[in-house]
């Protein structure tokens, strides 16, 4: 089943050496600040769709290939209707303006809804590695809490490729930056305008006796996008998270403008994990009680090897991030500074970990000129 849903994961689709051409219409924007990509989108779910179909359909069309592709590549072009349909009915468990919102993309951009429905529900359908660092303002050399993560998948030598940073302005609520692709209207890795920032996680074993899979639950990028819309605080994400039913296992890193925590999902339990020493780490285990298996990883005994009396900045998170890193499947890094609203971010030819972040200040983009 893993095997069959690495979505994104794709081989022989060439991308052009600059994957994404500057436009910009009377509502929307697609421009780059250094190396990076940043997609614009400003009003209702359907308009944010048109404006993503407008600024994004070329290569969204290539990106949204690769389930299929990946598929044939293997002989399995027979799962492709039941990966498609799992798709579509999960997201009728969504928010109906983010129903909307993709409804707009496929009638403007010419995706098909089965691809558009299969990159949207990647956390249920597939496996992936990450890694994430929250240090507390107490150990902050910039006096406010620092955010740093990893997103670690097979690539294949294209997807990074498509890596973007798409800027919502949804009409009624919270403006909110997503580190995506092409056709991603959930999220994996943000921050909106109150300074919330999260990232996902993905798990292999619960001890909590909870299903690996619920279909009755809400697909865990649209609860994420919610939070970036809806909330300000932890607690306010804890809340939320709590009010929905999860739909497979998942660690969350939050943070918000005074410190973070780890939400250990799972579809029968909550958990909150915080700072240990002003720090939360995190890769790709539960480690509460009731939820842990007892796994080690490397990679979260690395994170947590910072001297104990010193204060870090964005270059020491940083160069955790690049001891944790997954070498071919690491392909973006950021660090969120959630007081200032700065993102600094790493996009590119794996490992990312080591590139040089670009610096974005992200309160002009969030606000319509």
């Amino acid at each position: 089943m893993t095997l069959l849903l690495l979505t994104h994961a794709a081989c022989g689709l060439a991308a052009p050496a600059h994957t994404f051409t500057p436009t910009k219409t009377r509502t929307a924007e697609l421009r780059y600040i250094d190396d990076v990509p940043v997609a614009i989108f400003t009003g209702t779910p359907e308009q944010i769709g048109q404006q993503h179909a407008d600024l994004l359909a070329e290569p969204g069309k290539a990106a949204l290939d690769f389930p299929k592709r990946f598929a044939a590549e293997f002989g399995l072009e027979a799962f492709w209707p039941f990966m498609a349909q799992a798709g579509r009915t999960l997201l009728m468990n969504t928010p109906e303006r983010h129903q909307n919102e993709l409804a707009s993309i496929v009638q403007r951009s010419g995706f098909g809804d089965g691809e558009l429905a299969v990159a949207n529900t990647l956390l249920e359908l597939r496996r992936m590695g990450c890694s994430s660092i929250i240090v507390e303002p107490s150990r902050s050399a910039t006096g406010g809490p620092l955010f740093g993560r990893n997103f670690d998948f097979a690539t294949l030598g294209e997807l990074h490729k498509y890596s973007i940073l798409l800027i919502y302005r949804p009409e009624g609520k919270h403006a909110f930056a997503s580190v995506g692709f092409p056709g991603l209207v959930g999220v994996f890795s943000g921050m909106n305008d109150a300074g919330l920032s999260v990232a996902t996680l993905d798990v292999e074993a619960s001890a909590d006796g909870s299903r690996k899979f619920n279909p009755a639950g809400t697909p865990l990028a649209f609860v994420f996008r919610r939070i970036l819309e809806e909330c300000t605080t932890v607690d306010e994400a804890e809340a939320l998270l709590k009010s929905e039913t999860a739909t497979t296992w998942m660690n969350l890193a939050v943070c918000d403008r005074d410190g973070g925590a780890v939400f250990e999902i799972t579809p029968e339990t909550i958990a909150r994990r915080d700072d240990d020493q002003s720090l939360v780490r995190c890769t790709n285990h539960f480690r509460s009680e009731g939820l842990t298996v007892g796994e080690t990883c490397d990679r979260y005994d690395a994170l947590g090897k910072l001297p104990a009396t010193s204060l870090f900045d964005v270059s020491a998170i940083q160069a955790r991030l690049h001891v944790a890193n997954q070498e071919r499947l690491t392909f973006q890094t950021m660090v969120f500074e959630p007081r200032e609203l700065i993102l600094h971010l790493a996009l590119g030819e794996p490992p990312s970990s080591d590139d040089p972040l670009t610096r974005i200040e992200l309160t002009s983009l969030f606000n319509a000129p």
